[in-house]
């Protein structure tokens, strides 16, 4: 295994616990912390509600669903795919993650939340750190 495949594996499990500790958060009693994400999200409004109602909660679980999932397709891409045909693996994992920020950042935008198309770059960058941290496989 390279190191190229260990980063997309690691990062690619980081994403996905990301994901899926945003996606618990649609449980009632977890919600305080997604209250923290989205307060800094909606930065400088910090306007979340206190309580979200059923159509908020199921967002958060869509949210967070596709967050993991796509974390989940990295290890997958590390782990199977860069293994046989690392050139076609990065391309997966890169025309993945600029379509998601892509849209992602846009319509944070356009919802009036400027701060999550910049927080988008953290993700960005454990989507495609691998591509810039590694030497790329031959």
């Amino acid at each position: 295994m390279t190191n190229e495949q260990k980063r997309m594996r690691i990062n690619g499990i980081i994403v996905a616990c990301l994901g899926l500790a945003l996606a618990v958060t649609a449980w009632t009693p977890l919600y305080p912390l997604a209250k923290l994400f989205l307060n800094l999200a909606h930065w400088p409004i910090s306007d979340a509600p206190a309580i979200l109602d059923p159509t908020g909660r199921l967002m958060l679980a869509i949210g967070g669903g596709l967050t993991a999932g796509i974390g989940a397709m990295m290890w997958t891409v590390g782990t199977e795919v860069m293994p046989v045909a690392p050139v076609e693996g990065r391309k997966v994992v890169l025309y993945s993650a600029l379509v998601w920020f892509l849209v992602d950042s846009t319509f944070s935008i356009v919802a009036g939340s400027p701060f999550n198309a910049a927080l988008n770059l953290i993700f960005l960058a454990l989507m495609l750190g691998f591509t810039f941290s590694c030497e790329p496989s031959k």
